[in-house]
């Protein structure tokens, strides 16, 4: 995603439509981000904890470390950033019955607010540092996967 994602989102033209298009996926992508770690760091623990006591190996702790960890990379890197995405989405102009009781004139005064109310170097930086974390968490991630094979290599030889 932050490889093809994210810099097609900043070709868009105005601040308002990139900040909206990260806002929707950025909270869409952590959130499927984290009951994928869920699934997959309970069903390590479960099998760590489940196995006999003389077949209880130490790699699948680490690996579910390593998956538990990927799964909040963005709360312990970035915590500003999370703040500031529910911020954007607060900002977000009104549309349809909220917009006709607080705008009573012509129908681009919601348009102008919406450009006041997003800076391009904002959304800008804010895509940096999603893209950041997420390199941060594809290196926790391959070392996960990395322990992982080797442990169930360790386990079949």
């Amino acid at each position: 995603m932050s490889t093809l994602t994210l810099p097609t989102i900043l070709t868009l033209p105005s601040a308002s439509a990139a900040s909206q298009s990260f806002t929707v996926i950025a909270t869409n992508s952590l959130t499927q981000l984290r009951i994928f770690s869920g699934v997959s760091t309970s069903s390590l623990l479960l099998a760590y904890f489940l196995s006999p006591k003389r077949s209880r190996h130490p790699y699948l702790l680490w690996t579910s470390l390593a998956v538990g960890l990927s799964g909040v990379t963005d709360l312990l890197l970035r915590p500003t950033s999370v703040k500031t995405i529910r911020t954007i989405k607060e900002r977000k102009p009104k549309r349809g019955v909220e917009s006709s009781y607080e705008v009573l004139g012509d129908s681009h005064s919601d348009i102008s607010e919406e450009v006041e109310d997003f800076n391009g170097e904002e959304v800008r930086a804010e895509m940096e540092e999603f893209r950041f974390s997420q390199t941060v968490r594809t290196g926790i991630s391959a070392v996960g996967f990395a322990m992982a094979v080797l442990g169930i290599w360790g386990d079949g030889a």
